[in-house]
């Protein structure tokens, strides 16, 4: 009897249950750009070859796009061939067991915030948002702890910004950015009144490839 092909979302799971993969799949993810085997490699702290098995296998689950680049500075003849680059893959993956659809949950709900021409239901989104920002701040935690956990994947910049590497709602911030963006500003500064950080602010300040919210230290 044949076997049934597994959802990829199990064998994306299956993948990273590896902690040597882990470790590269984090590395990868952290550098935000495209990384070659040996910086890879010398990251996990094992050899090349190793590591060249498991992006090729993290590639092949769908975690990580695969793409080829000579070496900076070297073109024309004499230049090698192009080096095998990884870099975090696009698309968003969730496994719930049983199955659930929040994001559909979450796009529906959106949609009928910006149906709402009277503007109530946004700001009681944007209210909603602030609150559960301060209860989180309030938690007592690290702030860029706590930022990871809610899955903004910070980034300390040496200019004393904080930047975020992921929008949490990426999905929905697609169809209705202005609000998502919006939402995530409200939520960000509640964080940041509920963890006393005096010093800081969220501002709008959207670049692609990360999401639409700095926190920068206050003037």
């Amino acid at each position: 009897m044949s076997k049934m092909p597994q959802p990829m979302t199990q064998q994306m799971l299956k993948t990273l249950t590896d902690p040597v993969r882990r470790r590269l799949f984090d590395f990868v993810f952290a550098s935000g750009k495209p990384v070659g085997r040996d910086e890879a490699a010398a990251a996990a702290g094992i050899s090349r070859t190793l590591a060249a098995y498991h992006l090729d296998n993290l590639g092949e689950a769908g975690l990580l796009a695969i793409s080829y680049a000579r070496k900076q500075g070297k073109t024309g003849p004499g230049a090698g061939r192009p080096a095998k680059l990884y870099a975090p893959a696009h698309q968003e993956v969730s496994l719930n067991v049983p199955p659930r659809n929040y994001r559909l949950l979450g796009s529906l709900l959106a949609t009928a915030a910006a149906s709402d021409d009277s503007g109530v239901v946004l700001r009681a989104l944007l209210a909603a948002a602030r609150s559960e920002g301060i209860e989180l701040g309030e938690s007592g935690k690290d702030l860029l702890d706590l930022l990871h956990e809610l899955g903004y994947e910070p980034v300390q910049e040496e200019n004393g910004d904080i930047t975020m590497a992921n929008c949490p709602f990426h999905l929905v911030a697609r169809h209705q950015t202005e609000m998502v963006c919006s939402m995530n500003r409200e939520l960000l500064s509640g964080v940041l009144t509920g963890c006393r950080c005096d010093a800081r602010r969220a501002e709008l300040n959207p670049a692609e490839g990360r999401c639409c919210v700095v926190i920068h230290p206050e003037a």
